[in-house]
């Protein structure tokens, strides 16, 4: 089964194990407004957040395959896919308990 990813919204708190936090410098447990703003800084980007996590920036990509540059925007998301369980059933089975 192929996995779905959902879009989380910047008010929505995620957290993480510290050691999967790696260099970032951000609390096991953070909005994800705080954790692109984190990728912003890291990126160096000297533009409104909203360009880069909204809007999206102006860009060209050169895709596989493909015979030139295309012009557009590239922006940054943060998603979420939930884990599906071992057995089917599992989810069901708590709730019934």
């Amino acid at each position: 089964m192929e996995k779905q990813f959902e879009r989380l919204e910047r008010n929505e708190v995620i957290s993480i194990s510290a050691e999967d936090s790696g260099n970032l410098e951000i609390s096991s447990t953070f909005k994800v407004l705080e954790l692109l703003e984190v990728i912003q800084k890291y990126m160096s980007f000297k533009m409104p957040e909203a360009s880069l996590f909204d809007e999206g920036i102006n860009c060209e990509i050169l895709k596989l395959g493909a015979r030139g540059w295309k012009k557009g925007k590239v922006r940054i998301c943060v998603e979420f896919c939930a884990e599906e369980p071992e057995y089917p059933l599992e989810d069901l089975a708590e709730l019934l308990e």
